[in-house]
C-alpha cells in the first residue's frame, strides 16, 4: 500500500557551487562513505545530485526533515537505485508504518531529479 510520495528537483550547478564552497565538509554531512566511493569520474557530480534530490524526496515521503546519513542510497550490479534507511530515519519510517521505499532517479545536463514512494503493509478490512 502507498503510504506517501516524494519528490525533489536540483540544479547541478546549485550542488557543484555548494560543493565549491563547503567542500568535504558537505560531503560528509549529506553522503555516506559508500555514496562518496561509488562517485567517480566524469559524472561524480550528476551522481552526488542525484542522491540528493533521492534523500530530499525521502525526507518529504515520511513527511520529515533530518537525518542525511540515515538514508542510503545504492545501486543494484544492474544499477537500479534502492534506499537503505538506519538509525533515526529508520525509526520515523516504522512509526509511520512505512517497509520500504521506492527511488527512482534521472539526470539530464542541468537537473537530477528523483521520486521516493513510501510502501507500507496493506490493511485488512
Amino acid at each position: 500500500m502507498i503510504k506517501a510520495i516524494g519528490i525533489d528537483i536540483i540544479k547541478i550547478e546549485r550542488l557543484k557551487k555548494a560543493l565549491q564552497r563547503w567542500g568535504t565538509r558537505l560531503e560528509r554531512k549529506v553522503f555516506t562513505s559508500e555514496e562518496i566511493n561509488a562517485s567517480c569520474g566524469k559524472t561524480r557530480l550528476t551522481y552526488l545530485a542525484g542522491r540528493f534530490a533521492a534523500k530530499e524526496a525521502v525526507f518529504k515521503s515520511l513527511g520529515t526533515g533530518g537525518y542525511w546519513q540515515d538514508i542510503e542510497v545504492l545501486a543494484e550490479k544492474n544499477n537500479k537505485p534502492y534506499i537503505v534507511l538506519q538509525k533515526k530515519m529508520k525509526r520515523i519510517a516504522d512509526q509511520k508504518g512505512v517497509k520500504k521505499i521506492l527511488i527512482s532517479l534521472s539526470h539530464d545536463n542541468d537537473y537530477a531529479i528523483a521520486q521516493a514512494i513510501a510502501i507500507g503493509e496493506e490493511k485488512n478490512q
